[in-house]
């Protein structure tokens, strides 16, 4: 049954266009932090909670999946290494959620209004409680528990997961994963041990994407730059090409012109309900771009994607840009304001603005 609901049914904890991280068996950096971990099993010291941070696309959920194979044991392929061939049998089970110790809690679907529901409710953690007291299905007697994300628990779902941390059951290990650990409450962070995950170099990021996808080097270094030091927004960049790299170029390229008309054809994509993902996207590589010229202005050094915008304003004009694109995707998100007046007002602002 589980099976058929993975087919029919949307995952939320996945970059669009990404492969699964429970599908994904190599990483890209981060072997402090799987040092880490392995330290704690080899000294037999290993926690029974664990908070993953680090930005979206970093390789949080990656990297768990790594634990958790191995901890339910699943040989490594490596000694001291979270390696772990996808044939292994344990891998294929955690794969298809069907491994009797491993417990997945992410937000819900909702069958009723056939679409994802906005959090993780308190029923969903409360469940653990009955998983965790209940007989091992597996050889292996160590139970996990994956929330992805920790960011989408409600107040009442934190509550009821710091019951479980304060009192954890005998063999259990609960993993957070969390963009924005400042919005959980201090006493769940006292209570795990803490993996921070920081972006990844330009070139690690570049040389493993390059073994991915087979697009120009131009598109690749683009989305690299773009991509914040993660593997995964930048494969998600260039799955989205069409409505972010390219028209943000083309965009960019034609700004210097003082007769140049708004696209109208790149705000209704923007503005699309089902480009929700891309438009995101969006925003932070024109907010990127629009920082690394706030900089080249200044010191006369490009650090950003494409090229520099031959467009003449001062420093204190393009800090302000970014400081508004900023905000008004705050308030795009927030009041739920008309994604089309937002971008042409936004657009409007830089292109007049010389």
């Amino acid at each position: 049954m589980l099976n058929k609901e993975l087919d029919n049914f949307p995952e939320p904890d996945c970059i669009p266009g990404c492969l699964h991280p429970r599908k994904t068996y190599d990483l890209v950096g981060h072997r402090i932090a799987e040092a880490s971990f392995i330290k704690a099993v080899n000294t037999g010291r290993m926690h029974h909670g664990w908070l993953i941070t680090g930005a979206p696309g970093v390789g949080k959920a990656t990297l768990a999946y790594r634990i958790i194979r191995f901890a339910l044991g699943a040989k490594s392929l490596l000694p001291n290494s979270l390696d772990v061939p996808n044939t292994d049998i344990v891998a294929q089970k955690v794969e298809s959620l069907g491994h009797g110790n491993f417990k997945l809690v992410r937000i819900p679907y909702d069958h009723k209004s056939k679409k994802l529901r906005s959090e993780i409710p308190v029923s969903s953690i409360r469940e653990l409680s009955e998983f965790f007291q209940s007989t091992a299905a597996e050889d292996n007697a160590l139970r996990i528990c994956l929330i992805d994300s920790a960011d989408n628990l409600n107040l009442n779902s934190q509550n009821a997961l710091l019951k479980l941390l304060e009192e954890p059951p005998d063999k259990s290990l609960v993993i957070l994963l969390s963009a924005s650990p400042g919005i959980l409450l201090p006493t769940i962070k006292s209570r795990c041990v803490r993996l921070p995950l920081k972006s990844i170099d330009n070139e690690e990021v570049k040389t493993w994407l390059s073994t991915r996808v087979n697009v120009p080097k131009s598109t690749i270094n683009n989305a690299v730059l773009l991509s914040r030091g993660a593997p995964g927004k930048a494969i998600s960049l260039i799955n989205n090409y069409d409505l972010v790299i390219e028209p943000l170029s083309r965009y960019l390229r034609e700004l210097a012109d003082d007769n140049n008309p708004l696209d109208f054809n790149l705000i209704n994509n923007l503005a699309a309900a089902k480009n929700l993902s891309a438009r995101k996207l969006f925003w932070e590589a024109l907010q990127d771009t629009l920082h690394a010229q706030a900089i080249y202005s200044c010191t006369g050094e490009w650090h950003g994607a494409f090229s520099p915008i031959k467009t003449i304003k001062s420093t204190a004009q393009w800090q302000s840009l970014w400081e508004k694109s900023v905000e008004m995707q705050k308030l795009e998100a927030k009041l739920n304001m008309d994604k089309k007046t937002v971008f042409i007002d936004l657009f409007n602002s830089i292109g007049t603005l010389k």
